[in-house]
Parts: structure tokens; C-alpha cells; sequence
């Protein structure tokens, strides 16, 4: 939706040629710095979150990579959050570990906002994500003739 919008605004300017390059796949080996970068996500780049106690929130990336992110103490109200904010430390955008960023929340009935300091950011695959949130395997779920 973003890149439509992109183009439309791009014609709506009365840009008429237009050329779309399409990306050439290369079998190329990832360097340590890619490695590295799959274990951060960026705090503008969450598309989904679920609070899944108040401590565990599972968040995923525009790019469906799926994070689990272990907040400290008791975040009270967090399961109840329909918005969270990421503030990271010292102008970072990336979130890699442990105190590199808080959660900011509303609690439900409160005007005020809530901070939660993330302890831990676990890099995990969409079937531990599902298993966490506590998703019926999609594939069990077909053959038993559920949609």
C-alpha cells in the first residue's frame, strides 16, 4: 500500500515516465553486519504487536519478522494496550537488546502514560510467535476442515 501510494503521489506530480527496476536476485553470502541486523528490528517498523502477559509481547516487522520481547517488572494494563509507542535510547532507531528501548502505553480508563524498559529482544520464527500467542496450528486447523 505504501509503494501505490508512492506512485500515485509520483504521476499525481505529473511525472509520466516512469521506469520500475526489478531487483536481481543474487545467491550471495550474508555478512556478520546482516547477521547482526536480523536480531534488531526497527522502532518505526513495527506492523503488529500483541501484549501477551505483562511481561511478554510478541511484535511483527513490515518485513514479517517476529521479535519476543521480555519487559521488565509487571506492565501493568499492557494486555489492554489497543497502541504502544517505542522510545529508544540515545537516538538509536534500532532495538537489538536489553534496555535499548521502553514501551510506552496507555492504561485502559488512564489518561496517563505507562513506560516499560524491554529486557530481552528474542528473534523468532511465525510458528513460535503462533505457539506464544496461542494460534491453533493452521495446518492442523485445514485438516480437521476448520477455515
Amino acid at each position: 500500500m505504501k509503494t501505490l501510494l508512492s506512485l500515485t503521489a509520483v504521476a499525481a506530480a505529473g511525472l509520466t515516465a516512469l521506469t520500475l527496476v526489478p531487483v536481481q536476485s543474487q545467491a550471495r553470502a550474508e555478512t556478520p553486519a546482516q547477521k547482526e541486523m536480523k536480531k534488531c528490528f526497527r522502532s518505526d517498523d513495527i506492523d503488529r504487536f500483541n501484549p501477551v502477559d505483562s511481561r511478554t509481547m510478541i511484535i511483527e516487522t513490515y518485513a514479517h519478522q517476529h521479535y519476543k520481547l521480555t519487559l521488565s517488572g509487571a506492565c501493568m494494563g499492557i494486555e489492554e494496550a489497543l497502541r504502544i509507542g517505542v522510545k529508544t535510547r540515545n537516538g538509536l532507531s534500532n532495538v537489538c537488546g536489553g534496555l535499548d528501548a521502553e514501551i510506552l502505553y496507555n492504561e485502559m480508563g488512564s489518561g496517563r502514560v505507562t513506560r516499560c524498559a524491554v529486557t530481552e529482544v528474542t528473534p523468532i520464527t511465525q510458528e513460535e510467535a503462533d505457539r506464544i500467542e496461542g494460534v491453533e496450528d493452521r495446518k492442523t486447523s485445514k485438516s480437521n476442515g476448520n477455515t
